[in-house]
Parts: C-alpha cells; structure tokens; sequence
C-alpha cells in the first residue's frame, strides 16, 4: 500500500511543472497525432514489461523517495511561492537525475507507474518485487 500512494505521488511529481522536455515531446507528437502517427502514445500505454525494467521501477523507488523526503519539507517550509517552485523543480531535476542514471527515461518510468496504479497484473508483479 505504501509503494502505491509513493509511486501515484512520485508519477504526478514528475508529469507536472518540471518536465520541460516531456511537454516539448508531448507538443511534437500532439501533431504526428493529428494524424494518426504518434510515437509517444504506444509507450505510455504499454504494459508489457521485462522483470528488469520492473526491477529497476522497484529499486528507484528508495531513491526518489530518499530526493523526496528531503525536499518536502524545504518546500513546505518555504518563505515565499517562488521559493517553494524553485525547490519542487530542483527536487524534480534530481528525480529525473535519479531515474536516467539508473538508466530509464522518465517517460518509461511514468508509464510503468500508471501501470502500476490501473493495472492489477503489473501491480502484482511489481510488489512481489519489492517485498
């Protein structure tokens, strides 16, 4: 239960506000979209997988949340608003920095985490996984 509600949170932290190169990809395939010819759209509904990509989900998840607990509380404690921005997308650039050295894109990152949360299967193998 606790590796859901990190991953959900985690998931939203990186699709959000910091993903400057998501939005810009997001943005281009928006157009191959429009006809019919998405790259990107495939890999976020995959579902299919290897135990290693799973395993390495698993072993981020210490590390991201590790970036997490230490930003958290810099950010509620936060002086001003843009303070509070400039330390979530300091936390968000380590997240993604955590994610890539483990050698992942946060794009497959992301969509094994909303496997994870929509997909019984997947959620499954990833918390015999982690146990």
């Amino acid at each position: 239960m606790k590796l859901k509600a990190l991953t959900a949170a985690i998931a939203f932290a990186l699709s959000t506000a910091g993903m400057t190169a998501v939005a810009q990809d997001s943005s281009t395939g928006q157009a191959q979209q429009n006809q019919g010819q998405s790259m990107s759209a495939p890999e976020q509904q995959n579902t299919d997988f290897s135990d290693e990509e799973l395993q390495n989900f698993v072993e981020l998840q210490d590390e991201i949340g590790k970036v997490r607990e230490d930003y958290v509380s810099q950010i509620e404690s936060a002086e001003s608003e843009d303070k509070a921005r400039e330390l979530q997308q300091k936390a968000q650039t380590e997240m993604v920095k955590v994610i890539e050295d483990a050698g992942m894109t946060v794009e497959e990152y992301n969509a094994i985490a909303v496997a994870y949360n929509s997909n019984p299967e997947i959620q499954e193998r990833v918390d015999k996984m982690s146990e």
